[in-house]
């Protein structure tokens, strides 16, 4: 890790553009958008999320936003203490001094123990191999850091303002780089389980993967398990770039080198108010036309499902005339039917215990949502794809 690596990856996150800190920072986007993937490798933590061309900071990337701007402005000092081309802007100079914050530990143990000889004993290094480190950090910095005579190596005048701004900045560095190989290794130890959202405490998926979290460690104790949850669309695509090793999806098509094994099966109701059921229960194609719809986006399998129930009872330009609502959100759509008078596609173990105003038409089992895990053909997921299996089919909730 170098001291032009944590300044590009400060602009990138304070600007919230790769763009913008590369201009600020004269430098190819290219070498800050490394800049900023080499220190989120090097801590073994995500700080950063993209929105279209707009990146944004994680949590853990506002929590170490302080610290990083410190660094920065430690760095720019550190820079203005070099030899800088003429008229070059400090920013731009800074981001390109090749300082290594190894190098900086190391000047610091010298100037600590009074003694190039003693710190090389200290470190582990051989004196040679230490001396030019030395060297080479002073050609960097374009001035003499330390005076060496036969008793030792001490600061210079320009060294002792130098020391002071290194010490400081490896303090900030210890802190952010803490626990980082821990991180790391569990990182590379995790498997990582994508899933279509639960849609509720109740739904099969909640009690899927409330099981597997309770379970896997029983059987992987030095493999933790990380669930997390997106759409039908966004886990074969993770899947596809290893993102995660296995998935639980809700859509009947599979891609082909992806296998696959169907855990559960729901149907499928229409749900809305019952004033507006009754009037309309046998003649869905009238109740799906004249009533608001609540609906998932089409990345969604549940509306998949819709989209193929549509094509199946409504011509083009009836389809043209619906009115609807895209929502991700199940929570969110069951209000929407239950205090605004819309309707919606909903799995039938999700509408027990209805409200007495409310009521349901079930879909022929054609409907169906199918839950299936899903994996690459590769031995590291088809071994996680077997253990989950075999949880679940202790637990008695894998589908014969």
């Amino acid at each position: 890790m170098d001291i032009a690596t944590l300044l590009m990856a400060h602009y990138a996150l304070s600007l919230g553009s790769l763009r913008g800190a590369a201009r600020a920072l004269g430098r190819p986007v290219a070498s800050v958008s490394a800049a900023l993937a080499r220190l989120q490798s090097h801590i073994a933590t995500p700080l950063t999320t993209t929105t279209g061309n707009r990146i944004l900071p994680t949590l853990e990337g506002r929590r170490l936003a302080r610290d990083l701007r410190h660094a920065a402005d430690l760095i720019l000092d550190l820079a203005t203490l070099s030899k800088m081309p003429d008229e070059a802007p400090v920013e731009q100079h800074a981001a390109r001094m090749s300082v290594s914050l190894l190098a900086l530990s190391r000047l610091l143990v010298v100037a600590r123990t009074g003694s190039i000889r003693s710190a090389a004993m200290e470190i582990g290094i051989g004196q040679p191999q230490l001396t030019r480190q030395l060297k080479s950090l002073e050609q960097d910095i374009g001035a003499a850091l330390l005076d060496r005579t036969a008793s030792g190596a001490v600061p210079t005048e320009e060294g002792k303002g130098f020391l002071i701004l290194a010490e400081e900045l490896e303090t900030i560095w210890l802190r952010i780089s803490d626990h980082a190989g821990e991180r790391f290794r569990r990182t590379s130890r995790m498997i990582n389980l994508g899933s279509v959202a639960p849609l509720g405490r109740e739904s099969r998926i909640a009690k899927i993967l409330a099981l597997l979290a309770a379970g896997w460690p029983l059987h992987q104790p030095h493999n933790p398990l990380y669930i997390s949850s997106t759409n039908a669309e966004e886990l074969l695509s993770g899947l596809n770039s290893r993102q995660y090793d296995i998935v639980f999806l809700d859509t009947v098509d599979v891609p082909a080198g992806i296998d696959h094994r169907v855990v559960s099966r729901s149907g499928l109701s229409v749900v809305g108010s019952a004033k507006a059921i009754e009037a309309q229960r046998h003649d869905l194609k009238r109740l799906l036309i004249n009533t608001p719809l609540a609906l998932p986006s089409l990345k969604s399998g549940l509306r998949q499902k819709f989209v193929s129930l549509s094509e199946d009872i409504l011509r083009p330009e009836e389809r043209s005339r619906l009115s609807f609502v895209e929502i991700d959100s199940i929570p969110v759509i069951a209000n929407l039917v239950i205090e605004h008078g819309y309707i919606a596609l909903l799995p039938q173990w999700a509408i027990s215990g209805l409200d007495e105003k409310m009521e349901a038409i079930p879909l022929p089992q054609t409907y169906d949502m199918q839950l299936s895990l899903a994996w690459k053909k590769n031995a590291r997921s088809e071994n996680v794809a077997s253990l989950v299996q075999r949880i679940l089919a202790d637990g008695g909730l894998m589908e014969a």
